[in-house]
């Protein structure tokens, strides 16, 4: 793992960690199960776009946590932002998380010039170059 995803990795479980209660740590547990969801739902939509997904996860625990403080507050309860917030972080964390573990790697292209102009080559099908190459051009100074 790098040092950058380890550093990343250690700010999130301290946010994580900053939970005080019970109730606070149940939020952050909601917002995971939540994010997770949004992330994946956002995924799917974007065709594998990595901030859609990372969108989705804070989307969908922010839903979850405004839904739950509605539904507090119709019961005669009171309005509390710090379980929105921990709803949101734990949303923020999973969503972070998941593009951080999900396994994608930076590929080089292996289809490089070369490689395409000798697949067309053995193509059955005649493919014309946009540019002739630069070798097969006479020079001529006048």
């Amino acid at each position: 793992m790098g040092m950058k995803k380890l550093v990343l990795l250690l700010f999130l479980f301290s946010i994580a960690g900053q939970a005080q209660s019970n109730d606070k740590i149940l939020h952050f547990g909601a917002g995971i199960a939540t994010g997770a969801a949004g992330a994946f739902i956002a995924h799917e939509i974007s065709g594998g776009n990595k901030w859609w997904s990372i969108a989705g996860a804070v989307g969908g625990s922010l839903m979850a946590g405004l839904a739950k403080e509605v539904i507090d507050k119709n019961k005669g309860g009171p309005w509390d932002n710090g379980d929105v917030v921990h709803t949101v972080a734990g949303g923020i964390t999973v969503g972070i998380a998941i593009e951080i573990f999900s396994g994608r790697k930076k590929r080089k292209s292996s289809r490089s010039p070369d490689t395409v102009y000798n697949q067309t080559l053995l193509s059955p099908y005649p493919i014309q170059e946009p540019f002739p190459k630069l070798n097969s051009l006479s020079i001529s100074q006048n």
